[in-house]
């Protein structure tokens, strides 16, 4: 008798081992998604701002670059177009930031960085041999002489 139940309490314990197993794989993948959708929310917050402010920056740049053309025919003196070739430069970053695929460049870069081992930041706290390793590249690197 003391043998079927010593079996009968195996099997239990291995159906609640399974219970809590696809219970905290339904638990993770719950959260998961919510992240993901809190992300998806936040990207789409970051491209309502954008084209929001390209109106603003657009107005500004433009107005900037026709004040610059202007002004240089009315002094005859073409370096008066200059601040044109920023605002034109600004203009367009916010343009291709609001209205382009920017946010899906940056996926995608982010994704390669953390796919290459090299470029990958590691969240363990930093030891002390490490930082007197840094602080000896800082010292004793080229770019620290210079």
């Amino acid at each position: 008798m003391w043998f079927w139940n010593s079996t009968v309490n195996q099997d239990h314990d291995k159906r609640i081992e399974d219970a809590i197993r696809r219970l905290e794989e339904t638990r993770i993948e719950r959260e998961i998604a919510l992240k993901e959708a809190i992300n998806e929310r936040k990207n789409a917050f970051r491209i309502a701002e954008a084209q929001e402010r390209f109106q603003w920056v657009a107005l500004t740049g433009i107005a900037t670059t026709f004040m610059s053309i202007a002004s240089s025919f009315h002094h005859k003196n073409l370096f008066y177009v200059l601040p044109a070739i920023p605002c034109t430069i600004i203009v367009g970053y916010e343009a291709h930031k609001a209205y382009g695929n920017k946010i899906n460049i940056i996926t995608t870069i982010t994704d390669a960085v953390m796919k290459d081992v090299n470029k990958r930041l590691t969240s363990s706290v930093i030891s002390v041999k490490e930082i007197d390793a840094r602080v000896q590249d800082l010292l004793y690197s080229p770019e620290a002489i210079d």
